[in-house]
């Protein structure tokens, strides 16, 4: 089937604070806007990560459905999980075909992967090898010591099957799953594509969580989630301000009550974004121990990239070029369907709803 043939899949970027959805026509030039659209949910949805109340979720899912009019034929669904139940390693191993590792992923991965491997699913990517690589039935010589590189990745059935019951329960067809710093890296590769020269970190600061990818050589060379995000910043205003959590959330994006001063917030700001860079050079560091490369800018995605002026905040913090992504730049969109001062605004928090809604069946 031609690929701009193929029935797209909606995406659904689960956050802790709310829900984005994206539909993507894919055509011979390029990705076209059919969908997006964002619902908050309940403060007590989400917590630190973990689903407090999976019904809470399916119903602001489907109100979001409703909104945003998706046919009721489209049904299948792509999502995306992130945090401590997922496991990224790149590992070496001898120069095999494709199916040979396939069949013996399972028993590499029990060395790297700190779970019960019946209690996961594993996948992997080969991202570098020493010479082609064994077509199926070849072969390597038994004296060969070629080697490739390979990206491995495990996900607790757990977490993937309570998601593919609270997108189930909202009427959609949960068909492939993800990882939120693979659709970051898609989301960004659409915009801006991929300098194969360069080595940048895609940073995507979530509510309560950020996800790292730093890309290397145009592959993913180290990835990381930490749980430190923008409610970090929003408690450094809250505890200082003697304000509510929600007044700190709305001061943090500049919707300040009169009489408070954009230097009464500034300092609270800095001192957040202060925790988050502490994390960010710390994950670079450890990098930085497997690889002769360096950062050389950070590109910053997530609600909290909202914030007016953090893209020069964190720059300054770290040392490093640092600039918004705004993943909308390359897709082509009807401006008398989408307004383009909202997407404009909210482009940062698209970014892995985006990522996501390129994917198709047989991607990798």
């Amino acid at each position: 089937m031609l690929p701009f043939l193929e029935k797209p899949f909606l995406s659904l970027d689960i956050g802790s604070s709310s829900v984005k959805l994206a539909l993507l026509k894919k055509g011979p030039r390029g990705f076209e806007l059919v969908n997006f659209g964002m619902i908050p949910l309940p403060a007590d949805a989400i917590v630190d990560g973990e689903v407090e109340s999976p019904e809470a979720v399916s119903e602001a899912i489907m109100n979001l459905l409703k909104a945003e009019k998706i046919p009721k034929g489209i049904k299948q669904c792509v999502f995306s999980v992130s945090g401590q139940s997922v496991i990224i390693k790149k590992i070496t191993v001898p120069l095999m075909s494709e199916d040979d590792l396939a069949d013996s992923i399972q028993q590499e991965a029990e060395q790297y992967i700190p779970f019960d491997i019946d209690e996961v699913n594993v996948d992997f990517q080969i991202v570098k090898a020493e010479g082609a690589i064994p077509k199926k039935g070849e072969k390597a010589g038994a004296d060969d010591d070629r080697q490739m590189d390979v990206l491995l990745v495990a996900a607790k059935k757990e977490i993937i099957a309570q998601q593919s019951e609270i997108i189930a329960a909202a009427g959609l067809k949960p068909t492939i799953v993800d990882l939120d710093v693979f659709a970051l890296e898609n989301g960004f590769e659409i915009a801006y594509g991929i300098d194969p020269d360069d080595t940048v970190a895609l940073v995507n600061i979530g509510a309560s969580a950020t996800n790292i990818n730093i890309i290397e050589t145009g592959i993913t060379a180290y990835t990381r989630d930490v749980q430190v995000g923008g409610n970090t910043i929003t408690e450094a205003i809250q505890k200082n301000m003697n304000v509510g959590f929600r007044d700190a959330d709305r001061y943090k994006l500049g919707h300040l009550d009169e009489g408070v001063k954009p230097s009464d917030v500034a300092t609270y700001i800095k001192k957040g974004v202060a925790t988050l860079c502490e994390e960010l050079t710390k994950t670079f560091d450890l990098y930085s121990r497997t690889s002769e490369s360096r950062v050389r800018r950070i590109y910053l995605a997530g609600g909290t990239a909202q914030m007016d002026g953090i893209d020069h905040l964190v720059g300054a913090e770290l040392g490093l070029t640092c600039e918004v992504i705004n993943p909308f730049r390359s897709i082509k969109y009807n401006p008398k369907v989408f307004d383009g001062e909202y997407l404009q605004k909210v482009a940062p928090s698209a970014v892995i709803a985006l990522g996501l809604a390129s994917r198709r069946l047989d991607d990798k």
